[in-house]
């Protein structure tokens, strides 16, 4: 590893610090802006039909405890001390550690966006590469129609019409959850079944609504690398097409890259929806409790796992590529 290119990563680096810093800072403030407060939930509202009556003393404890008697300014210090240290505290609704109730609820969602990430991906690069290999074709007109028009679909709509056909009307997957509440599974294969049928709907919802976005690239990428010398050479050659494939792919590789990181941002964002209509036990559906509950230490704690997430996912791709692509190595 060259002095120019160590400089690079670590400049690189400071840029991906300087980008989680800005987003703790957001993360501090938006939430704050909200209409309604954090003890909303714990305290009640006089208009509603099951109002909370606390005494002041422990109203001012709990204000206490979450540093919401202090200034602004002093919040936002001990949110960073406390981020530092991953110390999020305790859950203003669901009145447990929060680090318990993300530890619960992400692995749910890795499951989901990384198998929806790897398929789609899988699948836009196999299409892209054939759509690329047949341009012009039946086959390739067709998929450049069908393959924008999926993007378009809004994905809350896509799941509910989801839910609709394969639950309601033909009944053949869950409509929500992670797995059946209580269960007794006779074996880890019965748990596994259980847990993919339930998997099933939120997982196609995310195929559909990301593999556009690596179909159109790799097919880009791949039109562009068929018109250089090297293939008209390997063509003269006689080699087979499968050969002559296999080196068109690796020369697209680098952008693919690039695009498999950007697109968990946008992941991210589906996964909301997504968790949120199949209501399935993940980051997703918990961001949006915590937000329709103000939720402070839950939701920050949520967006900082998320951002740390996409960002060295991001770090990553940038390292892989520069070692695919050499012109890339000086950023």
């Amino acid at each position: 590893m060259d002095k120019t290119y160590r400089k690079a990563m670590v400049s690189r680096g400071l840029e991906y610090a300087l980008t989680f810093f800005i987003i703790l800072t957001i993360n501090f403030f938006l939430p704050r802006v909200m209409p309604g407060g954090p003890l909303l939930s714990i305290f009640g509202s006089q208009n509603s039909d099951l109002p909370v009556v606390i005494d002041e003393a422990t109203k001012h404890r709990l204000m206490d405890y979450y540093h919401l008697n202090d200034p602004l300014y002093v919040q936002f210090i001990n949110y960073l001390i406390d981020t530092t240290h991953l110390n999020f505290g305790y859950s203003i609704y669901y009145n447990i550690p929060v680090i318990d109730i993300i530890a619960g609820r992400l692995p749910w969602t890795i499951l989901l966006m990384g198998s929806a990430l790897l398929i789609s991906t899988a699948l836009g690069i196999f299409l892209g590469l054939e759509s690329s290999w047949r341009r012009g074709t039946a086959l390739d007109r067709a998929l450049l129609i069908v393959m924008p028009s999926l993007k378009s679909i809004p994905i809350f709509f896509l799941g509910s019409l989801m839910i609709f056909i394969f639950g309601f009307r033909l009944g053949i997957f869950p409509v929500s959850g992670g797995m059946t509440p209580y269960a007794a599974y006779s074996s880890p294969l019965a748990m596994v079944i259980d847990i993919a049928s339930h998997l099933a709907l939120p997982l196609a919802c995310l195929i559909i609504f990301e593999i556009s976005g690596s179909y159109l690239l790799v097919r880009n990428v791949c039109v562009q690398q068929m018109e250089k010398p090297y293939v008209t050479m390997a063509f003269a050659r006689g080699l087979k097409d499968r050969s002559i494939k296999g080196h068109v792919l690796k020369n697209s590789m680098a952008p693919v890259v690039n695009q498999v990181a950007a697109m968990l941002g946008f992941l991210v964002g589906g996964a909301i929806f997504i968790e949120t209509v199949f209501a399935y036990p993940g980051m997703g559906l918990l961001i949006y409790n915590s937000f329709m509950e103000r939720d402070y230490p839950v939701l920050q704690a949520a967006f900082i796992v998320m951002s740390l997430c996409v960002l060295a996912c991001n770090y990553a791709a940038d390292i892989i590529c520069a070692y695919i692509d050499g012109r890339t190595r000086q950023w």
